[in-house]
């Protein structure tokens, strides 16, 4: 008798899922179609209601609200694949509506965003990843890729390049550059707990947490408290890159309300956020000033196999920043040569050094 109800067990069970999810899927299909025709219905409500954003084109609104609508119906799969039920969509929609129409970043109401290939998770009030980011992390990358040799070159690096990612945020751009980069290791770092969470989920996501790491650390202490536990390399990197905060408190106050009111001003002031007369600098200074403690000595990383063309700075600026920032880092007597970058609008956007 026990052995006939313990077999009997998992077969009713298995049931008990498969019938439980077919009513989901019914009652949630059923919930849907009511609720889709009735969503179609409220369209026209809901981009006058995003339109109470003014930072929004009635273009923008339009796409705003597919994107919420398919976003929805995307979370309501998930929910019914683990057995559960789903929120009315019509429930979820509005919600979402309401608060783009306050002025809430869309890519914290979707909780992603786009980057290059990967799609980062996005809270709020870590900075959120822009497509001119990407769009440089992509191209640094692929400068990486064509200097190492191929395959079958006895010259191709015997270690990883390692990369250290500082004021990391989301972590989208080691990321992004550890799975474009497979001869890579990154370690990511920023002085918010939230961030460097954030950083760890999506590197678990995207299956790189082998390769890019995050923790905790703050620019303004010891820098050996930032190296990598490389017991090779003294825990020292190849490449620093950064996308720090560098926005004048003066510029900050004429940002829109969608970053202003909800990004972190710790992730775009560039001179902290008691400074008011600064030029955005304060963060290129201290990069500058630590980089040799930092960086492995150029001698070191030809002999692990990397080219010297390897840049050792790759740093974001903000607009007409860039002579600043060159100045700043020629006056580093471990720095050689310097090059601006453009983002795909032509805006200098990336200042990137090399060894002497």
């Amino acid at each position: 008798m026990s052995i006939r109800r313990s077999s009997y067990i998992p077969k009713l069970l298995a049931y008990q899922k498969t019938t439980l999810q077919a009513s989901l899927v019914t009652s949630s299909s059923s919930r849907r179609n009511s609720s889709s025709a009735s969503s179609s219905s409220l369209e026209p409500d809901y981009i006058h209601t995003l339109l109470q954003n003014e930072e929004l084109s009635r273009d923008d609104a339009i796409n705003e609200l597919r994107w919420i609508t398919q976003e929805v119906k995307a979370t309501a799969q998930r929910m019914i694949a683990k057995g559960k039920m789903p929120a009315i969509e019509e429930d979820s929609i509005s919600e979402m509506v309401q608060r783009r129409s306050r002025g809430e970043p869309i890519q914290y109401i979707l909780g992603s965003t786009d980057f290059g290939p990967l799609t980062i998770q996005c809270r709020r009030p870590v900075l959120i990843p822009r497509p001119e980011t990407a769009y440089l992390t992509e191209k640094l990358s692929s400068y990486i890729l064509s200097l190492i040799p191929p395959l079958t070159s006895r010259d191709r690096p015997k270690q990883p390049l390692s990369i250290l990612d500082l004021c990391s945020g989301t972590g989208c751009i080691g990321l992004l550059l550890g799975k474009l980069n497979p001869l890579s290791t990154v370690t990511g770092i920023d002085n918010s707990p939230v961030a460097v969470q954030l950083g760890m989920i999506n590197s678990r996501d995207l299956k790189l947490s082998d390769r890019v790491k995050f923790k905790y650390g703050n620019l303004s202490k010891d820098p050996k408290l930032l190296l990598s536990s490389n017991a090779e390399s003294k825990g020292k990197y190849g490449l620093i890159i950064s996308n720090p905060p560098y926005i004048p408190f003066h510029e900050y106050q004429k940002l829109p309300k969608s970053v202003k009111d909800f990004e972190s001003p710790s992730a775009l002031l560039g001179d902290g956020l008691n400074e008011k007369q600064g030029k955005g600098l304060k963060y290129y200074e201290r990069i500058s000033e630590i980089s040799p403690d930092l960086l492995i000595d150029k001698k070191v990383l030809e002999m692990n196999g990397w080219n010297s063309n390897i840049p050792r700075l790759a740093l974001e600026i903000g607009q007409n920043q860039s002579k600043d920032v060159i100045e700043i880092l020629e006056s580093n007597p471990m720095i050689g040569k310097t090059e601006i970058w453009k983002d795909q609008f032509g805006v200098e956007r990336m200042i990137l050094a090399w060894s002497k």
